[in-house]
């Protein structure tokens, strides 16, 4: 069982580092596509169009802060309290539930 806590737990981390750098791509993408349409903006006239625009940027720098922020500071995962379901990928043939459980 102690075998099976330490793959679950590794295989949680494993998945939170997918997903942090998921989560770090996005930023950056977001980032350089935000800053296109900050300059394009600069190019239009004041009026209603400039305003929507500058409107949506607001949102997107707010939504980007965000991520970026949660990007930036990884830290070890710890994860749940796994449940006998959550450890049978990592026990083989053997059950979680007890050696006379199938």
């Amino acid at each position: 069982m102690q075998e099976a806590h330490a793959a679950y737990t590794h295989a949680y981390r494993v998945k939170q580092l997918g997903e942090q750098a998921d989560t770090w791509y996005q930023a950056r993408r977001l980032t350089e596509y935000v800053a296109a349409v900050g300059v394009h903006a600069t190019s239009l006239p004041p009026g209603q169009e400039r305003t929507e625009v500058d409107a949506w940027l607001a949102f997107a720098d707010a939504h980007l802060q965000n991520l970026t922020e949660s990007a930036s500071a990884p830290k070890l995962p710890t994860p749940p309290k796994p449940s006998g379901d959550d450890l049978k990928p990592f026990l083989g043939h053997w059950s979680p539930y007890g050696p006379r459980s199938y």
